[in-house]
């Protein structure tokens, strides 16, 4: 019995069934339509972790005692200078735009007379604007800080999840509580094959000459001649390709494959380019319940692929909760010198968590998730004439149940109530078992987005150069794909590996 599903391109659909079918792909909505506030991860994390605005207990109290506005700045002792420190004015802009609404802004003149204009955004404690924030807000903007740092100096778009009890658009501004579907969540009542719609990945998009025939694989030998391989694999993964760039559900798809013509389980899949020229595809494991680890890295007969990351935030990273406010928690701080205006510490040389307070936990299909959040979130900088060493959360295990993780899950929620199939985790708690309120869960379009750039292309036997992006790699270097960067470090130490 064939293994693949060979679709004609552009079927001829009536407009109705057309709009029938886009309401019924509830999480496949155009990225800029899916619930959660879009917003760029591009923090320092070392500017995080050690600056003179939120790593110092006296600038902290005067922020969360009264407005964050122009006024306060200028005229409070306790904040007046802190923002001469360069690392204060970076975290600042990400301060005011997570806190405050678009419309609003905070002025700042430095010593000189420079103005730094900071501006709202995500409006998360839109009440900051005008009065002292709330413990709710807190957490919420410090979330927001949390999941926003870069420890590796380049820019990525994420999607932010959650739930505030006090106003239902904060996370959803669409206000659409069934826009989602949970196909790219964790099978709960297990699954298998090509059918069930869960557990599956985003890989990334392709490139097609309209109207010609295209196969895609992993680990497949070339349909035409059942010779050669096709792309790579590591485990049992099926494919599913969809015409559009954000993926498709089963009935939509263009072809999907758990197997190959040729004999093996390595699946390839065959169908007509469409009209547009591109196409998607998506992956998951045969076995939705065995343990992460499993990859594929697609290859295509015709055009080129990938040529772009998926279209959707479909990959769940992790969530960050706690207070970054709580300036009893400091465990270092940094100061303005008065004579020079320049930052300096007050442990120098300091290595370990300059907030106390603060947690992150990652998603089940990380094959070493602690190890991914610690160089997220990890960071040397140089303050003065001494070193440091930070880390902005504690790591405190795995979000979720069937992670590769013997620690036991700290979301007792995986997908809250108020979206269908958003996948925002609540109800999270730390190594004490204190539960905090008000975590956000991060979305990514490729689990490589979150990677350094020298983990997301691997060599067989080439060498990459790594110093521009992407990477200009000699034959035998290609980009990992999505999936495929879920086990960077399974694919660093092998023995990190679960194989079936």
């Amino acid at each position: 019995m064939s293994s693949v599903i060979l679709r004609l391109p552009a079927p001829l659909r009536s407009a109705l069934a057309a709009l029938v079918c886009v309401a019924a792909l509830l999480p496949l909505s155009r990225a800029e339509a899916e619930p959660g506030i879009r917003i760029l991860n591009s923090l320092s994390t070392a500017d995080l972790a050690f600056n003179a605005l939120t790593t110092n207990a006296g600038s902290i109290e005067a922020l969360i005692s009264q407005p964050l506005t122009s006024r306060a700045f200028a005229g409070d002792w306790r904040l007046r200078h802190q923002l001469e420190d360069p690392a204060a004015r970076n975290v600042m802009h990400y301060l005011v735009e997570c806190a405050l609404g678009p419309t609003s802004k905070v002025e700042w003149k430095d010593r000189l007379g420079n103005v730094y204009t900071f501006s709202g955004g995500a409006a998360l404690c839109p009440e900051w604007d005008f009065t002292a924030p709330s413990p709710q807000c807190l957490g919420y903007v410090s979330a927001c800080l949390l999941s926003r740092n870069n420890a590796y100096g380049h820019t990525v778009e994420i999607s932010l999840r959650g739930e505030d009890p006090r106003d239902d658009l904060r996370f959803n501004p669409t206000g659409d509580t069934k826009q989602w579907h949970p196909m790219f969540l964790p099978c709960d009542k297990g699954g298998s094959g090509l059918g069930d719609e869960c557990g599956w990945v985003g890989e990334g998009v392709g490139a097609c000459t309209p109207g010609l025939e295209v196969t895609v694989a992993a680990g497949a030998p070339r349909p035409d001649t059942c010779t050669g391989l096709l792309g790579a694999i590591s485990g049992h993964r099926v494919l599913r390709v969809c015409e559009k760039p954000w993926g498709c559900e089963a009935g939509d798809a263009l072809a999907a494959a758990e197997k190959n013509d040729c004999g093996g389980d390595a699946p390839s899949a065959t169908f007509f380019c469409p009209r547009g020229g591109r196409y998607s595809v998506m992956s998951a494991p045969f076995n939705r319940m065995e343990a992460p680890g499993s990859w594929v890295r697609p290859g295509t007969t015709q055009g080129r692929y990938p040529v772009a990351s998926f279209g959707a935030f479909t990959f769940r990273e992790g969530a960050f909760f706690g207070n970054i406010f709580d300036s009893k928690a400091l465990s270092v701080e940094v100061s303005i010198n008065m004579d020079t205006y320049l930052p300096q510490l007050s442990k120098p040389n300091f290595t370990g968590y300059p907030y106390q307070n603060v947690h992150a936990c990652f998603a089940k299909d990380w094959i070493a998730g602690d190890v991914h959040l610690a160089s997220r979130i990890c960071a040397n900088t140089t303050i003065g004439d001494h070193n440091a060493f930070g880390c902005l959360a504690r790591t405190v295990g795995p979000c979720e149940f069937g992670s590769a993780s013997p620690q036991a899950p700290r979301c007792a929620v995986g997908d809250g109530f108020k979206v269908q199939g958003d996948g925002d985790f609540e109800v999270c708690s730390d190594d004490d078992g204190v539960f905090h309120p008000e975590p956000i869960t991060t979305y990514l379009n490729s689990p490589c987005d979150a990677l350094p750039v020298t983990d997301r292309s691997t060599c067989g036997g080439g060498e990459c150069d790594f110093s521009v992006s992407p990477p200009k790699c000699k034959k035998g270097c290609e980009p990992r794909s999505a999936s495929e960067c879920l086990a960077v470090a399974c694919v660093k130490n092998p023995k990190l590996c679960v194989r079936k």
